[in-house]
């Protein structure tokens, strides 16, 4: 059997909302920024699929090597005739042209399998290629832009609800303001808020100072609450965010020297050597991995401010998924 073409399904993140998931869709495609808003759509989309039962499987896909496995993946029949549902987080600039041809014959061919395909935004020329005009016939595209407005208003509400937390009009206001209306920013800070029940954190009153080096010292020890307040902080002072990048970047090298050890070891000064072998031992290689990545990606929005971009919200998601997660 060959998928029928269905309607075509281009949605925003308010009309995705409204909608209703179909087990007939063989792709979703989630492409933009913010971070948070994607992961909030894919979780969405894993909990209808996981609800009938399928299996989630997640990639981080930075080049060609992992197309063969995925083939595999595809193509095998469990013993159980086990449905699968794919999350690949394409981590480069664009999607290579052997991806694009795995994913125009896998939405072609007869599976019960699903794919997730997240990327970051695209320039406006990506509509008009043939790949998008292909799959969009077939796939569920959502296109992620910054909430803005009563949406964000609302969001922000049904995220304190999520999370216990009640929450005035006026504080709903200055939570919204003092964050520079980024739903990312507000998001950690009610997310702070719910493991902290410190009602402070909903105002300005940043009379701590910190430095870039208090940033790294907050992020080697997973301190999640201190690491979004240094960064704050930084953020408000006009702090270069790429000096920022580099120091973080140069952590993130250092971990992996010890997880996956390479030829050329980052310096680390002898009496440090045993704290990052700690350290390392706290994240996963495909993390920290896939943390690189996306910092280096962050670097160049950073320096040549593209637009629709929020470097210092990426940078504070990339940082607080790598402190959140487990190794």
């Amino acid at each position: 059997m060959i998928y029928s073409i269905i309607e075509y399904m281009i949605f925003d993140y308010v009309k995705f909302k409204k909608s209703q998931l179909s087990t007939e869709t063989p792709l979703y495609f989630i492409h933009g920024n913010p971070r948070n808003i994607s992961n909030e759509i894919e979780h969405d989309i894993l909990n209808f699929y996981q609800k009938l039962g399928y299996k989630s499987m997640n990639y981080v896909i930075d080049d060609d090597s992992q197309i063969q496995i995925l083939n595999s993946l595809i193509s095998e029949q469990s013993l159980f005739n086990e449905n699968k549902i794919l999350i690949l987080n394409i981590v480069s600039s664009s999607i290579s042209v052997n991806m694009k041809k795995f994913l125009e014959t896998l939405i072609e061919i007869s599976t019960d399998d699903k794919i997730i395909l997240k990327l970051d935004r695209q320039a406006s020329s990506f509509k008009k290629t043939t790949f998008y005009k292909k799959i969009s016939q077939y796939a569920c595209i959502i296109e992620i832009y910054e909430l803005k407005n009563s949406i964000l208003k609302q969001w922000t509400l049904n995220k304190c609800r999520v999370n216990q937390i009640d929450i005035s009009d006026s504080d709903l206001e200055e939570l919204m303001n003092s964050n520079f209306n980024n739903s990312l920013s507000i998001s950690q800070n009610i997310y702070i808020k719910s493991l902290t029940n410190n009602s402070q954190l909903f105002h300005k009153q940043e009379n701590s100072r910190y430095s870039e080096f208090d940033l790294v010292d907050m992020f080697l020890s997973r301190n999640i609450l201190e690491f979004i307040r240094a960064s704050n902080y930084l953020r408000s002072n006009d702090t270069s965010l790429s000096y920022i990048i580099f120091l973080l970047n140069s952590e993130l090298e250092k971990i992996y020297s010890f997880i996956k050890p390479i030829k050329y070891r980052p310096y680390i000064p002898s009496f440090l050597l045993d704290k990052y072998l700690q350290v390392s031992k706290k994240f996963s290689p495909e993390k920290i991995l896939s943390a690189i990545n996306n910092i280096a990606s962050l670097d160049a929005k950073s320096k040549y401010n593209f637009k629709k971009s929020d470097p210092w919200g990426s940078f504070n998601s990339i940082f607080l998924d790598l402190m959140k997660s487990q190794s």
